[in-house]
């Protein structure tokens, strides 16, 4: 059969609809690593320091008690719509994630799968306390077929 460019955009529309990530439900808005106040973690994504550089000192992290898992704290968060734009009729959410976790020395760990807050954010407390490179995956979860796919990963460096 020979491809013509009519037949593109359809290809197109089933290739993207394979993948959970760029379904029409659920796309990520914003992705990042920083500090973030966990007051009202459930209604409200509140950032307090994001850095272009992506680098951290343990010890800024510790006198800033970043790492206390309350409070203002150091770790990541994920952005996508409204969870009430992805719910079926029986009022599920069709979509949660997982995150990968990878330390300097190269351990990865998956935590999850989680579903997000209602607002369509979600984060993860990292106590990050071992210097060097580490990375964070986000991979979107379609709850119907259980199918994982990489919507995200994003970098940073802990120095002493």
């Amino acid at each position: 059969m020979k491809i013509t460019f009519t037949w593109i955009p359809v290809l197109m529309m089933l290739l993207l609809g394979a993948f959970p990530g760029h379904a029409a439900g659920w796309q990520m808005k914003d992705m990042g690593v920083g500090i973030f106040d966990d007051a009202a973690y459930d209604r409200e994504l509140r950032i307090v320091e994001k850095r272009a550089s992506n680098t951290w000192s343990i010890k800024e992290l510790y006198e800033r008690g970043a790492f206390r898992g309350n409070g203002k704290i150091f770790g990541v968060w994920l952005v996508g719509p409204p969870v009430s734009a992805y719910l079926d009729k029986n009022g599920l959410a069709q979509y949660d994630y997982k995150v990968r976790l990878t330390d300097p020395k190269g351990n990865s760990v998956v935590y999850g799968p989680y579903g997000f807050y209602p607002p369509g954010h979600a984060t993860s407390f990292i106590n990050a306390g071992i210097p060097g490179k580490w990375r964070v995956d986000f991979m979107i979860r379609q709850r119907d077929t259980k199918g994982d796919a990489p919507i995200g990963a994003i970098e940073f460096t802990i120095t002493d």
